[in-house]
């Protein structure tokens, strides 16, 4: 049985359509809120809720493989919730992870993937971790809050310096991650660094939006105080909002920018570019259609 968890965030999302059409053994789909994905796919629908132990076991019961997502990125949360929910799946016959994890994550003891990665090398089970780059779906996610500055201000609102990023689409890091599950023998202890085609700038990513937008979208490069008050007063979270300072931190002192072939690898064919999806994702600004 394959336990699959955060089904609405980036990966997740994408991961459990491809599943349904790809993935021939028993598949248990995890979330907070199981009735709203009862439409969505046609695996075992079971209630978790990473800050709720007794909702742990059910969603355990059985497994041997887990992919693992935590959808609100926090050192709190990889603490209290994520390390112990490592643990329980270990204690409950889990013999394979697959672990969507960020760049840097080996060297950056800040960024709370760290944490989980550690807890999963020190585990009876093997693992193979994914550290994707930054998710071209961020710019329109409901916990960024970006697309509501693309949208009503037209500013790319992001304390990225003038650092470059190799955006990955979630498309791509979902289908690796299929195939990961589809044969995970031959990916034991591996770990892939997954990026787009090529690394950009926000002043790059600002054109892209415009000539895709039909409209002025301005990148904005405010401070890491300006930034984490916009979002606080939106309701973000400070684990959240440290979370995504340290990912833009990175970028902006160059340690984002890598760009690795393992995508190409991994799937016989190139990664989308930012390009393609925007083209594909517009209409999601045009209908303030956040995920």
């Amino acid at each position: 049985m394959l336990l699959v968890t955060g089904p609405t965030g980036n990966v997740g999302h994408e991961l459990v359509d491809l599943l349904g059409r790809r993935y021939r053994r028993p598949c248990r789909v995890a979330s907070r809120h199981p009735e709203q994905l009862a439409d969505d796919t046609s695996a075992e629908s079971v209630r978790l809720d990473f800050f709720d132990p007794t909702t742990w076991a059910p969603a355990l019961e059985g497994i041997e493989a887990l992919f693992l997502l935590f959808p609100l990125p926090g050192n709190r949360a990889a603490r209290q919730a994520i390390v112990p929910f490592v643990h329980a799946a270990e204690h409950a016959g889990c013999r394979h992870v697959v672990y969507v994890s960020v760049f840097g994550a080996d060297r950056a003891r800040f960024i709370p993937h760290h944490t989980v990665e550690a807890a999963l090398r020190d585990s009876a089970m093997s693992a193979t971790i994914l550290r994707c780059s930054f998710f071209m779906q961020n710019l329109h996610r409901a916990i960024s809050t970006h697309g509501v500055d693309i949208a009503d201000a037209g500013e790319l609102f992001i304390p990225a310096g003038r650092g470059k990023t190799t955006f990955i689409d979630a498309r791509d890091a979902a289908e690796v991650a299929a195939t990961v599950l589809a044969d995970p023998d031959a990916h034991r202890d591996a770990v892939y660094h997954l990026t787009g085609p090529t690394p950009l700038t926000m002043d790059e990513v600002a054109a892209e939006l415009t000539a895709t937008l039909g409209r002025p979208i301005r990148y904005v490069n405010p401070g890491l105080p300006r930034f984490a008050v916009r979002l606080r007063r939106r309701g973000v979270g400070w684990d959240t909002i440290g979370f995504m300072s340290a990912v833009y931190t990175l970028t902006r002192i160059g340690r984002n920018q890598p760009v690795t072939d393992d995508v190409q690898r991994l799937l016989g064919r190139p990664p989308r570019s930012l390009h393609e999806f925007l083209l594909d994702a517009a209409w999601r600004w045009r209908d303030r259609a956040w995920t």
